[in-house]
Protein backbone atom coordinates (compact mmCIF):
# COMPACT_ATOMS: atom_id res chain seq x y z
CA UNK A 1 0.00 0.00 0.00
CA UNK A 2 1.19 3.44 -1.02
CA UNK A 3 2.22 5.51 1.84
CA UNK A 4 4.07 8.87 2.48
CA UNK A 5 5.14 9.25 6.37
CA UNK A 6 4.70 12.79 7.01
CA UNK A 7 1.17 13.06 5.44
CA UNK A 8 -2.17 12.64 7.12
CA UNK A 9 -5.45 11.75 5.66
CA UNK A 10 -6.04 15.72 7.28
CA UNK A 11 -3.49 16.88 4.74
CA UNK A 12 -4.93 14.86 2.10
CA UNK A 13 -8.32 16.18 2.76
CA UNK A 14 -7.40 20.17 3.20
CA UNK A 15 -5.32 19.53 0.24
CA UNK A 16 -8.23 18.54 -1.90
CA UNK A 17 -10.38 20.92 -0.50
CA UNK A 18 -8.32 23.81 -1.05
CA UNK A 19 -7.24 22.41 -4.85
CA UNK A 20 -11.05 22.22 -5.71
CA UNK A 21 -12.16 25.96 -4.21
CA UNK A 22 -9.30 27.00 -6.62
CA UNK A 23 -9.57 24.59 -9.66
CA UNK A 24 -13.47 25.01 -10.24
CA UNK A 25 -13.95 29.13 -8.78
CA UNK A 26 -17.69 29.62 -8.34
CA UNK A 27 -19.60 29.38 -11.68
CA UNK A 28 -17.12 27.44 -13.54
CA UNK A 29 -18.51 24.25 -13.48
CA UNK A 30 -18.52 21.67 -10.63
CA UNK A 31 -15.08 19.83 -9.37
CA UNK A 32 -15.31 15.90 -9.81
CA UNK A 33 -13.38 15.05 -6.59
CA UNK A 34 -13.08 11.85 -4.69
CA UNK A 35 -14.79 10.78 -1.97
CA UNK A 36 -12.23 9.98 0.93
CA UNK A 37 -14.69 9.76 3.47
CA UNK A 38 -13.23 6.76 6.47
CA UNK A 39 -10.55 6.18 4.64
CA UNK A 40 -6.49 6.37 6.08
CA UNK A 41 -4.10 8.47 4.46
CA UNK A 42 -2.28 5.28 2.74
CA UNK A 43 -5.46 3.94 1.97
CA UNK A 44 -5.90 7.54 -0.51
CA UNK A 45 -2.92 7.43 -1.56
CA UNK A 46 -3.00 4.14 -3.13
CA UNK A 47 -5.51 4.97 -5.71
CA UNK A 48 -2.64 7.98 -6.64
CA UNK A 49 -0.71 6.99 -9.22
CA UNK A 50 2.98 6.29 -9.05
CA UNK A 51 4.95 7.84 -11.26
CA UNK A 52 8.25 7.44 -9.55
CA UNK A 53 11.12 7.20 -11.70
CA UNK A 54 13.22 4.40 -12.60
CA UNK A 55 16.96 4.23 -11.14
CA UNK A 56 19.39 4.96 -8.03
CA UNK A 57 18.69 7.62 -5.55
CA UNK A 58 14.51 7.70 -7.08
CA UNK A 59 13.09 10.11 -5.31
CA UNK A 60 8.81 8.76 -4.96
CA UNK A 61 6.08 10.80 -6.81
CA UNK A 62 2.27 9.88 -6.31
CA UNK A 63 -0.20 11.83 -8.55
CA UNK A 64 -4.00 12.13 -8.88
CA UNK A 65 -5.20 13.62 -11.70
CA UNK A 66 -8.02 15.61 -11.06
CA UNK A 67 -8.18 18.45 -13.97
CA UNK A 68 -9.43 22.27 -13.86
CA UNK A 69 -12.78 23.95 -15.00
CA UNK A 70 -10.21 24.42 -18.45
CA UNK A 71 -7.84 21.31 -18.35
CA UNK A 72 -8.48 17.94 -17.59
CA UNK A 73 -5.20 16.86 -17.18
CA UNK A 74 -3.61 19.10 -13.91
CA UNK A 75 -2.60 16.94 -10.87
CA UNK A 76 -2.75 16.97 -7.29
CA UNK A 77 0.77 15.15 -6.42
CA UNK A 78 2.93 14.33 -3.75
CA UNK A 79 6.20 13.55 -3.76
CA UNK A 80 10.40 13.96 -2.14
CA UNK A 81 13.18 16.01 -2.93
CA UNK A 82 15.32 13.12 -1.62
CA UNK A 83 15.06 9.53 -0.93
CA UNK A 84 13.37 8.40 2.40
CA UNK A 85 12.75 12.02 2.80
CA UNK A 86 9.16 13.90 3.61
CA UNK A 87 6.82 14.25 0.77
CA UNK A 88 5.46 18.27 -0.43
CA UNK A 89 2.15 18.36 -2.16
CA UNK A 90 2.61 19.82 -5.90
CA UNK A 91 0.35 21.19 -7.88
CA UNK A 92 1.20 19.90 -11.36
CA UNK A 93 0.17 21.55 -14.64
CA UNK A 94 2.12 19.83 -16.51
CA UNK A 95 1.50 16.96 -18.99
CA UNK A 96 3.37 16.16 -22.07
CA UNK A 97 1.10 13.50 -23.53
CA UNK A 98 -1.74 16.15 -23.89
CA UNK A 99 0.69 18.75 -25.64
CA UNK A 100 -0.80 19.70 -28.95
CA UNK A 101 1.24 19.79 -31.85
CA UNK A 102 0.07 23.60 -32.40
CA UNK A 103 1.34 24.22 -29.04
CA UNK A 104 3.82 27.05 -30.12
CA UNK A 105 -0.15 28.84 -30.70
CA UNK A 106 -1.29 31.78 -28.84
CA UNK A 107 -4.68 29.58 -27.50
CA UNK A 108 -2.49 27.30 -25.50
CA UNK A 109 -0.06 29.50 -24.63
CA UNK A 110 -2.88 31.66 -22.90
CA UNK A 111 -4.02 27.99 -21.38
CA UNK A 112 -0.47 27.40 -20.01
CA UNK A 113 -1.24 31.07 -18.47
CA UNK A 114 -3.80 30.21 -16.85
CA UNK A 115 -2.71 26.66 -15.25
CA UNK A 116 0.08 28.67 -13.94
CA UNK A 117 -1.97 31.04 -12.17
CA UNK A 118 -4.23 28.03 -10.77
CA UNK A 119 -1.42 26.67 -9.53
CA UNK A 120 -0.20 29.38 -8.08
CA UNK A 121 -3.27 29.87 -6.08
CA UNK A 122 -3.73 26.48 -5.09
CA UNK A 123 -0.15 26.16 -3.83
CA UNK A 124 0.04 29.66 -2.05
CA UNK A 125 -3.72 28.49 -0.48
CA UNK A 126 -1.89 25.05 0.80
CA UNK A 127 1.26 27.06 2.30
CA UNK A 128 -1.10 29.09 4.18
CA UNK A 129 -2.55 26.55 5.56
CA UNK A 130 0.22 24.85 6.89
CA UNK A 131 0.77 21.75 4.69
CA UNK A 132 3.81 20.45 3.70
CA UNK A 133 4.83 22.22 -0.52
CA UNK A 134 7.65 22.39 -2.49
CA UNK A 135 8.47 26.21 -1.22
CA UNK A 136 9.49 24.16 2.06
CA UNK A 137 11.54 21.87 0.12
CA UNK A 138 13.40 24.91 -1.62
CA UNK A 139 13.68 26.47 2.05
CA UNK A 140 15.16 23.49 3.06
CA UNK A 141 17.81 22.57 0.31
CA UNK A 142 18.89 26.38 0.52
CA UNK A 143 20.25 26.06 4.03
CA UNK A 144 23.51 24.16 3.61
CA UNK A 145 24.48 26.44 0.76
CA UNK A 146 24.80 29.72 3.12
CA UNK A 147 26.92 27.93 5.13
CA UNK A 148 29.22 27.68 2.14
CA UNK A 149 32.39 29.68 1.70
CA UNK A 150 34.65 27.93 -0.71
CA UNK A 151 34.93 29.65 -4.00
CA UNK A 152 32.15 28.19 -7.19
CA UNK A 153 33.74 24.94 -8.50
CA UNK A 154 31.89 25.69 -11.66
CA UNK A 155 29.22 27.99 -12.76
CA UNK A 156 25.65 26.65 -13.88
CA UNK A 157 23.06 28.23 -15.52
CA UNK A 158 19.40 27.00 -14.39
CA UNK A 159 16.29 27.74 -16.89
CA UNK A 160 13.00 27.04 -15.52
CA UNK A 161 9.69 28.94 -15.91
CA UNK A 162 8.28 27.64 -12.60
CA UNK A 163 9.93 29.96 -9.80
CA UNK A 164 9.71 26.92 -6.93
CA UNK A 165 11.70 24.76 -9.19
CA UNK A 166 14.25 26.79 -10.30
CA UNK A 167 15.32 27.74 -6.57
CA UNK A 168 14.89 24.01 -5.89
CA UNK A 169 17.17 23.09 -8.28
CA UNK A 170 19.51 26.11 -7.59
CA UNK A 171 19.70 25.33 -4.39
CA UNK A 172 20.41 21.69 -4.47
CA UNK A 173 23.25 22.99 -6.74
CA UNK A 174 24.97 25.69 -4.77
CA UNK A 175 24.88 22.85 -1.60
CA UNK A 176 27.01 21.19 -4.26
CA UNK A 177 29.16 24.11 -4.10
CA UNK A 178 28.48 25.72 -7.85
CA UNK A 179 28.39 29.05 -8.79
CA UNK A 180 24.25 29.40 -9.83
CA UNK A 181 23.27 32.09 -12.26
CA UNK A 182 19.03 31.53 -12.66
CA UNK A 183 16.67 32.36 -16.30
CA UNK A 184 13.25 32.19 -15.75
CA UNK A 185 12.80 31.51 -19.45
CA UNK A 186 14.40 30.01 -22.82
CA UNK A 187 14.65 33.81 -24.04
CA UNK A 188 16.40 34.96 -20.99
CA UNK A 189 18.85 31.79 -21.35
CA UNK A 190 19.82 32.63 -24.17
CA UNK A 191 20.20 36.56 -23.45
CA UNK A 192 22.36 35.33 -20.22
CA UNK A 193 24.90 33.11 -22.45
CA UNK A 194 25.55 35.51 -24.86
CA UNK A 195 26.60 37.89 -21.61
CA UNK A 196 28.67 35.23 -20.18
CA UNK A 197 28.96 31.41 -21.27
CA UNK A 198 28.74 29.01 -18.31
CA UNK A 199 30.42 25.40 -17.84
CA UNK A 200 26.92 23.42 -18.04
CA UNK A 201 23.21 24.69 -18.59
CA UNK A 202 20.10 22.81 -16.45
CA UNK A 203 16.40 23.39 -18.13
CA UNK A 204 13.29 22.46 -17.67
CA UNK A 205 12.05 20.89 -20.70
CA UNK A 206 8.53 22.47 -21.27
CA UNK A 207 8.46 26.21 -21.05
CA UNK A 208 6.28 28.98 -22.67
CA UNK A 209 8.25 30.38 -25.93
CA UNK A 210 12.24 28.89 -26.39
CA UNK A 211 11.64 25.13 -24.50
CA UNK A 212 14.42 22.96 -23.47
CA UNK A 213 14.91 21.23 -26.35
CA UNK A 214 14.75 24.81 -28.83
CA UNK A 215 17.12 26.58 -26.08
CA UNK A 216 19.58 22.99 -26.61
CA UNK A 217 19.25 23.79 -30.52
CA UNK A 218 20.54 27.32 -30.48
CA UNK A 219 23.48 27.33 -27.93
CA UNK A 220 24.51 23.87 -30.47
CA UNK A 221 24.13 26.09 -33.58
CA UNK A 222 26.71 28.39 -32.38
CA UNK A 223 30.05 27.42 -32.50
CA UNK A 224 30.80 29.62 -29.33
CA UNK A 225 28.77 27.89 -27.18
CA UNK A 226 28.76 24.25 -29.05
CA UNK A 227 30.83 23.00 -25.97
CA UNK A 228 28.60 24.12 -23.25
CA UNK A 229 26.62 20.46 -21.80
CA UNK A 230 23.07 20.70 -21.81
CA UNK A 231 20.98 18.82 -19.02
CA UNK A 232 17.35 18.74 -19.38
CA UNK A 233 14.95 17.80 -16.65
CA UNK A 234 11.05 17.20 -17.34
CA UNK A 235 8.14 15.27 -15.11
CA UNK A 236 7.69 13.82 -18.59
CA UNK A 237 8.31 10.09 -19.15
CA UNK A 238 10.33 11.26 -22.40
CA UNK A 239 14.00 9.42 -23.59
CA UNK A 240 17.15 10.95 -24.05
CA UNK A 241 16.41 10.82 -27.66
CA UNK A 242 13.28 12.87 -27.26
CA UNK A 243 16.02 15.45 -25.51
CA UNK A 244 18.33 16.18 -28.48
CA UNK A 245 20.66 18.19 -29.17
CA UNK A 246 21.12 18.21 -25.27
CA UNK A 247 23.54 16.27 -23.53
CA UNK A 248 21.88 14.49 -20.60
CA UNK A 249 18.32 14.07 -19.79
CA UNK A 250 17.38 13.54 -15.63
CA UNK A 251 13.51 12.98 -15.25
CA UNK A 252 11.79 14.69 -11.93
CA UNK A 253 11.33 14.34 -8.93
CA UNK A 254 15.16 13.95 -8.67
CA UNK A 255 17.00 13.83 -5.40
CA UNK A 256 20.02 16.24 -4.64
CA UNK A 257 22.41 12.88 -5.39
CA UNK A 258 20.72 12.67 -8.76
CA UNK A 259 21.18 16.44 -10.06
CA UNK A 260 24.91 16.27 -8.44
CA UNK A 261 25.68 12.68 -9.69
CA UNK A 262 24.38 14.00 -14.17
CA UNK A 263 26.32 17.78 -13.02
CA UNK A 264 29.18 16.13 -12.15
CA UNK A 265 29.76 13.33 -15.42
CA UNK A 266 28.86 16.69 -17.69
CA UNK A 267 30.83 18.23 -16.60
CA UNK A 268 34.24 15.68 -16.28
CA UNK A 269 32.86 14.52 -20.07
CA UNK A 270 33.39 18.54 -21.19
CA UNK A 271 36.68 18.85 -19.30
CA UNK A 272 38.07 15.41 -20.73
CA UNK A 273 36.76 16.63 -24.69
Amino acid sequence: MARAPNIRIRHLREALRLYAQHAWPPGRGQPRVPGWRGLSAAQVLAGFADETPAGLDACRRLALRLGNWAYPHMKLAVEQTSPDGEFFFHADAHDSASVPACADSPLWQQLRTLNREIKQAIEEAWQEAGLPTMADAAAGAARPARRRTRAPRSRILVVDDEPLNLKLAGAFLRGSGHGVQEALSGEAALAAVRESAPDLVVSDLEMPGVNGCQLALRLKERAATRAIPILICTYARVQASHVQPADALLLRPFSMQQLARAVRDLLEGADAA
